[in-house]
């Protein structure tokens, strides 16, 4: 234990258990007092604005089941494993050993300070991360502790809940075959969070029509979502210009944001709509 002051006056315990089972242990003995911390990005941006640190923060950095990356078979397919402890940066600069999607949304994150300390886990966990639209639209699962066993979530269910449990890791499917978009609006000050991201996948086989068609899309204030509706839609398709003009009114239904002190709910649908659809129609040529 490192007992340290704070920017927010007040002293904070800084734990570091080396083990799943005694981080656990700790969150359960001091509650809402206490706060996984990996990179600590996010939680800075808080500081920063005056807000108090909790007064027990239980670090990951010595969890060896975070650390790492690696194939892994999962009910026959490969999925390539990355620890929750990975830092967006070391995502960023290895194009060789990850999925090409993963890594254009890593170089699309914050700063370099950020991404160097920012972990995927963390961004997952904040709940708004840029990188879960990307994982969204590539069938990613998470390995999760519970306090009492691991196990495995799509995370596109993990999102749907306030899940408490810690992540362990991210596995991602090794097919590269499937056309991919990533796009991002972002406001010109450091640390604010993005006003949309757009992420999305499909297969085009040989009659032209879309399929395994995956969209997701968040930023700022608003939950990552996926478009159901929207994939459906598309799903099996052949693209005209009558079907692109329906698909852009479903996404423009269907995607339901938030309006914050930058953008309205209305200008980031529109944007949204606008982006799915161009990027499906490009790629899709």
């Amino acid at each position: 234990m490192i007992r340290q002051g704070t920017t927010s006056l007040i002293d904070t315990c800084v734990w570091m258990p080396t083990s799943l089972e005694e981080a656990w242990d700790l969150k359960k003995k001091y509650g809402e007092n206490a706060a996984f911390i990996a990179g600590g990005t996010l939680m800075q941006t808080h500081w920063a604005k005056g807000l108090n640190c909790p007064s027990h923060l239980i670090s990951l950095d010595h969890m060896n089941e975070m650390k790492g990356w690696g194939e892994e078979l999962v009910n026959g397919q490969t999925y390539t494993r990355l620890g929750a402890g990975i830092t967006l940066d070391f995502c960023r600069q290895n194009k060789n050993l990850f999925h090409p999607l993963l890594v254009e949304a890593a170089k699309n994150i914050a700063a370099p300070a950020v991404r160097n300390r920012g972990t995927i886990g963390g961004n997952i966990a904040n709940g708004f991360g840029d990188m879960i639209p990307a994982l969204l639209a590539m069938d990613a699962f998470l390995t999760l502790y519970d306090g009492n066993s691991t196990h495995s979530l799509p995370l596109s269910d993990y999102i749907k809940t306030n899940n408490q449990s810690l992540i362990i890791s991210v596995l991602v499917p090794e097919d590269q075959t499937k056309r991919f978009f990533y796009k991002k609006l972002c406001h010109r000050e450091a640390f604010t969070p993005s006003v949309i991201t757009v992420a999305g996948s499909f297969n085009l086989n040989e009659k032209r029509k879309l399929t395994a068609v995956r969209l997701a899309l968040s930023g700022g204030s608003t939950h990552p979502q996926r478009l159901y509706e929207s994939e459906q839609l598309l799903e099996g398709s052949t693209l005209t210009n009558n079907h692109l003009q329906k698909v852009y009114q479903v996404i423009n239904e269907e995607f339901i944001p938030s309006t914050d002190p930058f953008s309205t709910a209305t200008y980031k649908r529109l944007v949204a709509s606008n982006w799915v659809v161009s990027e499906i129609a490009r790629l899709a040529t």
